[in-house]
């Protein structure tokens, strides 16, 4: 991913998962502009794992996800589906919506969880916490409870 000094975000490379935000999974070589939700949008933070992406605009703090949501990472359920296509996967960019109401000013990401830090010094964890990295007791994975953020001691 790469953020502009006008807060536009490109990403390239290989678009497995659709982890690139560009509505597919197509790769691509060259820096493409994330559109989707993010057109009218300035983002202020970035951070990329291996499958997902993650950021957070500078106007409202709103948080944005893309990606395998295999682990509950983007922030929303997840999705069992015994049919050939993975219902957990997101190729354009979604606002986290349990995050609505919080102003998010730095995003991180990690293998399989997402992390966000509020305005107001609130850290919010969410994803797979098969190795405690949510920073909660409660360890689990692929749990529905984990992929949404705010709930369960998860802040």
């Amino acid at each position: 991913l790469v953020l502009t000094k006008y807060g536009h975000l490109y990403s390239f490379g290989l678009g497995k998962s659709g982890r690139l935000g560009t509505g597919d999974e197509n790769h691509r070589p060259l820096p493409t502009r994330i559109l989707g939700s993010l057109t009218k949008r300035r983002v202020s933070s970035i951070a990329a794992a291996l499958n997902h992406s993650l950021c957070c605009t500078k106007d409202d703090g709103a948080v944005y996800a893309w990606g395998s949501n295999r682990f509950g990472q983007l922030g929303r359920a997840i999705v069992n589906s015994s049919g050939g296509n993975d219902t957990n996967i997101k190729c354009l960019p979604k606002r986290v919506e349990e995050l609505k109401n919080v102003f998010v000013v730095i995003v991180a990401a990690g293998d399989s969880h997402s992390l966000a830090l509020s305005r107001r010094g609130e850290v919010f964890a969410w994803g797979d916490n098969r190795s405690g990295q949510l920073g909660t007791s409660h360890k689990c994975s692929n749990s529905s409870d984990n992929g949404i953020p705010g709930q369960n001691g998860n802040t």
